[in-house]
């Protein structure tokens, strides 16, 4: 949390800077210390100690001694001084899609706007359209930034919520008397977006059970406290409520606050043809309760076996389980491997020895280590020069971890072109034992025009996997548009697999998307799309959305043996 609070403080300075127009190499400066610290590994505080702060790519003599006074102080001086100086409202604007520092500094001085209710109508007005550089597309691109950043500002990313939750209830199971807690609502759903967290306990008293959550440290705010109900805001200002229920109702009362509503709204229409009622307190046939302890008690008296909390969104998941034809979802201990690694050789934090270390201790059999090709300049794309240098470093940890897990494979992330061609030539392409084709630039092209791109990529015989094929970023940039049919039948038909990528800003494909191509027969590959070692792990959220779209491990080619695997990629390179 220290990293990414001085990340913060940095960036955002950074922006203050650009916004005044000054120099913009210290902008710079403060942008890149930012990035290598939401990067970091290493804890701060030993670091200092150490005296190797200034160790960090990007940090130098003068953000390493802002470093040094935010841990001793909680605070930078010199960094608050320059916040200071820029209205907090317009601070905010510079965190909406499409409205950087240089954008905002314009707006304010030529349109007076102030804060978002000025932004608000100063777009709903015509006078943008006479500013240069504002035309009706920048104008709608905008409104649609400021509409995803509405939507982000009232919902958490699961990669945030998650292991927020997951610590919160390791400590309300361990307060006294409660003797069962779990999470419940949209996150143990695994939505990729989550707005409040809630929990059931069981407890032999309750009241003080909640009296004793009220009273944890992280809580910052209780807005409600009863003998069956909490409602509080912990740091960061997360909305958390905590419900206690009866032993004899807790199965329904966690199929019923687990959701989604939909799912909630068929069940009880199911459970009122067979002569019953199903709420938060059981199951009952008129008066009489018969069950409810339990959620497999609760859907086996509705006729079905439990469904699985990932599904319950009634998309076909109710009369899948009642004719017995619910999918056999894949796990986690199901992948033998991960197909897309970034080093340090492009935008990764992480050297190539390291994440393999990292996969060798996932138990991985296999990994693909997948740096950028030369047209991702930001992401530092290695040209041939530097593909020729990894190489010989890959095959130098090779030899060094001979008859070792895993199997070291040479890829990369190649560029999908705006012309459809890939970054790199055929004759490199041909090198490589892995190729993910991604989208990373011109997004706004035509429909026409992308899927036109996505088609030419899948043709090309070295491409096997498809990378983050929306090329969205959640709450942050939109999603391409192309014909998905399309797409969809030219990857079956070209053995190509789709990728989900389990960045927790992506999750892409979307779980909507994953459904649609396995009802189709499509073949994924699940990856971390890692850019540090410990990032690795990101790869259960793309399980979690994997699930949700119905996936069962054989469709997963990083599922397979190493033998399976071989054969597919060589024989999509012999078309």
């Amino acid at each position: 949390m220290i990293n990414e609070e001085i990340a913060n403080i940095f960036e955002r300075v950074g922006q203050v800077l650009e916004f005044k127009g000054k120099d913009r190499f210290r902008a710079l400066a403060y942008e890149r210390g930012a990035r290598s610290l939401r990067g970091l590994e290493g804890d701060l505080d030993s670091m200092a100690a150490k005296g190797t702060l200034e160790d960090i790519p990007g940090i130098g003599h003068d953000l390493s001694a802002m470093i040094q006074e935010y841990l001793r102080t909680h605070h930078i001086r010199s960094c608050e001084r320059e916040l200071y100086k820029v209205p907090a409202q317009l601070l905010v604007l510079m965190d909406i899609p499409g409205l950087g520092p240089k954008t905002v500094a314009l707006l304010h001085k030529k349109h007076h706007v102030k804060d978002f209710a000025g932004l608000q109508r100063l777009l709903e007005s015509d006078a943008l359209l006479n500013v240069k550089g504002f035309g009706e597309q920048k104008i709608a691109n905008l409104k649609r930034g400021v509409a995803l950043w509405q939507a982000g500002k009232q919902r958490m990313l699961l990669g945030e919520a998650l292991p927020r939750a997951e610590a919160l209830l390791e400590t309300i199971r361990k307060i006294k008397g409660v003797q069962k807690a779990d999470l419940a609502g949209s996150l143990r759903r695994r939505r990729e977006t989550i707005g409040d967290l809630d929990f059931l306990i069981i407890s032999r008293n309750s009241a003080r059970a909640l009296r004793e959550f009220s009273r944890l440290p992280v809580v910052k705010q209780v807005i409600s406290l009863g003998d069956t109900r909490a409602t509080v805001i912990i740091e960061g200002g997360v909305q958390v409520d905590v419900r206690a229920v009866p032993e004899r109702s807790y199965g329904a009362a966690l199929q019923y606050f687990t959701g989604s509503k939909d799912h909630n709204v068929h069940l009880r229409t199911i459970a009122q043809k067979r002569g019953l009622k199903i709420n938060e307190y059981g199951v009952f046939r008129g008066k009489t309760r018969v069950g409810g302890a339990t959620e497999a008690e609760c859907y086996r008296l509705l006729g079905m076996p439990v469904i699985l909390a990932e599904l319950r969104e009634d998309s076909g998941e109710i009369e899948a389980a009642i004719e017995g034809r619910l999918p056999d979802l894949i796990e986690r201990e199901d992948l033998r491997g991960d197909l897309h690694l970034h080093t340090n050789y492009s935008d990764g934090r992480s050297t190539l020895a390291e994440m393999v270390e990292r996969a060798a201790a996932l138990g991985y059999e296999y990994v693909a280590l997948t740096d950028h090709s030369p047209a991702a300049r930001i992401a530092h794309g290695l040209s041939e020069e530097k593909l020729e240098r990894k190489i010989e470093e890959l095959e130098r940890v090779r030899r060094q971890r001979r008859g070792r897990r895993p199997r070291l494979l040479l890829g990369a992330e190649v560029d999908i072109l705006s012309n459809g061609k890939l970054d790199y030539a055929d004759k490199i392409l041909a090198r490589l034992d892995v190729v993910i084709a991604s989208v990373h630039a011109g997004f706004r092209q035509s429909r026409d025009r992308m899927t036109g791109r996505l088609l030419d990529a899948i043709s090309n015989p070295y491409v096997q996997i498809i990378g983050h094929p929306t090329t969205r970023l959640i709450g942050s940039r939109e999603a391409v548009s192309f014909d998905f049919d399309r797409i969809l039948k030219a990857a079956i038909d070209m053995n190509v697999a789709f990728e989900i990528d389990s960045q927790p800003d992506r999750l892409d494909l979307t779980d909507t998307l994953v459904k649609a191509a396995n009802e189709a027969g499509a073949l994924f590959a699940m990856n971390s799309d890692a850019h540090s070692a410990s990032q690795l792990e990101y790869i259960r959220y793309g399980i979690f959305d994997a699930r949700r779209g119905w996936t069962e491990a054989h469709s997963v080619i990083n599922t397979w043996t190493w033998s399976k695997l071989s054969r597919w990629l060589e024989k999509r390179r012999s078309g």
